[in-house]
C-alpha cells in the first residue's frame, strides 16, 4: 500500500486534495500535513464524498501514528455518516493522521480541506 501527502497549497496556508475511489476498495491512505510545528497532526479536517449514481461509499480516518499507516497496521474509524448513497460532507476534528475513501460499490469523488 502507498501513501500519499497533501502537496495542494491554497492561500492562507490551506490545504485541499480531491480524487475519484474506484469501485470496491479503499483508496491508498492520504497522509494530513503537519500544519502546526507545536502539534503536529492535530488539525479539523472538513471531507465530503460524492458516490456515483447507485453507489455507496463512506470516509475513514486514523488517530494511529505515520509508522502504522506506512506499515498496513493502522486501526480505521468510519466517519459519522457510515456507507452513504449521495453527497455528504463533514467536519472531522482530533489527532487525525491519515484518511482514506472505501468505495463500497460504484465510483466516488472524495475530497479533504484542512
Amino acid at each position: 500500500m502507498a501513501t500519499r501527502t497533501m502537496t495542494h497549497s491554497l492561500p492562507g496556508g490551506r490545504f485541499h486534495f480531491t480524487e475519484t475511489a474506484t469501485a470496491g476498495g479503499a483508496t491508498d491512505p492520504l497522509l494530513l500535513p503537519a500544519i502546526y510545528p507545536h502539534d503536529p497532526g492535530h488539525k479539523p479536517a472538513s471531507v465530503f464524498v460524492k458516490p456515483a449514481g447507485g453507489g455507496s461509499a463512506r470516509i475513514e480516518f486514523t488517530l494511529s501514528t505515520q509508522a502504522q499507516v506506512e506499515a498496513a497496521t493502522a486501526v480505521w474509524i468510519s466517519w459519522p455518516h457510515g456507507d452513504v448513497t449521495a453527497a455528504a460532507s463533514a467536519s472531522i476534528n482530533g489527532p487525525i493522521t491519515a484518511l482514506r475513501c472505501v468505495s463500497v460499490s460504484g465510483a466516488a469523488d472524495w475530497g479533504v480541506m484542512i
